[in-house]
């Protein structure tokens, strides 16, 4: 096993930092916001029926701030515009007759 040099280790840095947000903001969304989302309409619908006016419907990603998203979408959006950017590449490469691992 070789030793990493500074810069790939900083690279791997990222991309675990990366992963690990994203993988927060969809812990985030999928437990505690839904929670609080189901909890809060529970709750809306119930008050609802003494009422006149009817509940709006509470999303989860209410309860998770804009600068958590923006960051995520930055985030996803990045990886996804890398992805396209070596599949042009791969198929370039394909048309060309070129061999390659893929």
């Amino acid at each position: 096993m070789r030793q990493l040099r500074p810069s790939e280790l900083v690279a791997i840095l990222r991309e675990l930092q990366r992963q690990k947000t994203i993988q927060e903001y969809h812990e985030m969304r999928n437990k505690w916001a839904f929670l609080a989302a189901v909890f809060t309409n529970g709750i809306s619908a119930l008050a609802g029926m003494f009422g006149k006016k009817k509940p709006k419907q509470v999303e989860p990603d209410a309860f998770i701030s804009k600068d958590l998203k923006k960051a995520v979408e930055r985030l996803t959006k990045k990886t996804q515009q890398e992805e396209d950017r070596w599949a042009t590449l791969i198929q370039e490469a394909k048309a060309k007759g070129l061999r390659g691992p893929w």
